[in-house]
């Protein structure tokens, strides 16, 4: 089995995880200001580490992916522009705006590149895309 193979089927089961956190209601373990801070923003932490793992798939076939840089300022601009859509009233992705929205979409981006390339390259023989050049 290829490494893109393997990292393809490491990465759909670690959206598998992340999704189903939410399905499962995994936040109803907290109660009052913790209930509320989790229901607040976890998502907005959650979907955008899920998102760089989803880029990351696509290393193999373009190579600007392969900077984690790229890739967290990929998926931080795209949600830090539906925030301010909804600031302006589009709804894009949302409904209210939360500027510590984005102060969450920059958590969940930085957590999913230090984990990329402190964890998964690090202690994942297949994670690492070789250059074929």
């Amino acid at each position: 089995m290829s490494n893109q193979i393997r990292k393809t089927i490491f990465v759909v089961l670690l959206e598998l995880v992340l999704a189903s956190i939410s399905l499962f209601r995994l936040g109803q373990v907290f109660d009052g200001d913790l209930y509320n801070l989790y229901y607040g923003y976890f998502g907005d932490i959650q979907i955008p580490f899920g998102a760089y793992f989803l880029l990351s798939i696509n290393e193999e076939s373009i190579p600007f992916l392969r900077s984690w840089l790229v890739k967290f300022g990929i998926v931080f601009l795209v949600m830090a522009s539906s925030e301010v859509a909804q600031f302006f009233g589009i709804e894009l992705f949302g409904v209210t705006f939360d500027p510590y929205d984005i102060l969450a979409y920059g958590i969940g981006a930085s957590l999913a590149a230090i984990v990329d390339v402190k964890v998964f390259t690090r202690y994942l023989s297949f994670w690492k895309v070789t250059d074929h050049s």
